[in-house]
């Protein structure tokens, strides 16, 4: 099954999801409006991984330049 990688529910459009309680590659991530399930968690999160790793190197990269400024 294939993911879109959008943060928005297909269903509604909405950005609210219902996050597993307990252990992460058990459970099922669902919007919190309409329920539509994006399938397991850890499926879910692989599929944001190189999103948050691109974040993560720009808040690195503008740390940096901001620590040289001073």
């Amino acid at each position: 099954m294939k993911m879109n990688t959008s943060p928005e529910c297909p269903n509604c459009g909405s950005r609210s999801k219902r996050l597993p309680p307990g252990r992460e590659d058990q459970y099922h991530v669902y919007c919190d409006e309409c329920g539509h399930d994006f399938g397991r968690f850890d499926h879910f999160q692989a599929q944001f991984r190189h999103v948050i790793e691109d974040l993560e190197a720009h808040l690195r990269q503008a740390d940096a330049t901001d620590d040289s400024r001073s």
